[in-house]
């Protein structure tokens, strides 16, 4: 087995560990939008806390192999500029937009007693940017499959990224 190989057997099963990740977060955000009680909001967060837990691993470990095979086995290709952008955008909408909300989310709730949540920490549980984050980082991630899978050059692969990640985000109306 090559280099070569086994970079891309780390760089794709590190992209699958990704996608679970997203799932956790889909589960957990999806289940916090119904959530009114302490009990009814601490496994969907539990389920956020997992992904925040090997996300991170995953998202290094794909840029990492990725940059490695861009450099002994690629070269600098369109679409692989367009997969970083994406990876960086990914990572952007991670902790800055709601890494610090999910620590903070945590922490009220911990703090809650057992029942109806106060109404502040309702609208931490209930803030549309989670929401919004997890649209978002699917389109990311599904327009960065689609250049891995697609190889476009430069100009059509950021146009792929751009409208599965526009995609992703919800109307307003």
């Amino acid at each position: 087995m090559t280099l070569a190989n086994a970079l891309l057997i780390c760089h794709v099963t590190a992209a699958v560990v990704l996608f679970a990740s997203l799932i956790a977060d889909w589960i957990g955000v999806i289940a916090l939008r119904s959530a009114w009680t302490t009990g009814q909001v601490r496994e969907p967060l539990k389920a956020i806390q997992v992904s925040a837990g090997f996300g991170p691993i995953a998202r290094i470990t794909v840029l990492a192999t990725g940059l490695w095979l861009a450099v002994i086995a690629w070269a600098w290709q369109g679409w692989i500029i367009a997969g970083l952008a994406g990876w960086t955008v990914l990572v952007l909408l991670g902790e800055p937009l709601t890494g610090k909300d999910m620590r903070a989310m945590v922490a009220a709730v911990g703090a809650a007693e057992d029942g109806a949540l106060p109404p502040e920490v309702l609208d931490r549980v209930h803030e549309p940017r989670l929401w919004s984050s997890v649209l978002t980082r699917t389109g990311v991630v599904t327009g960065v499959v689609a250049c891995m899978i697609g190889k476009p050059g430069l100009v059509v692969g950021l146009g792929v990224l751009l409208g599965d990640t526009c995609s992703g985000s919800p109307r307003r109306k």
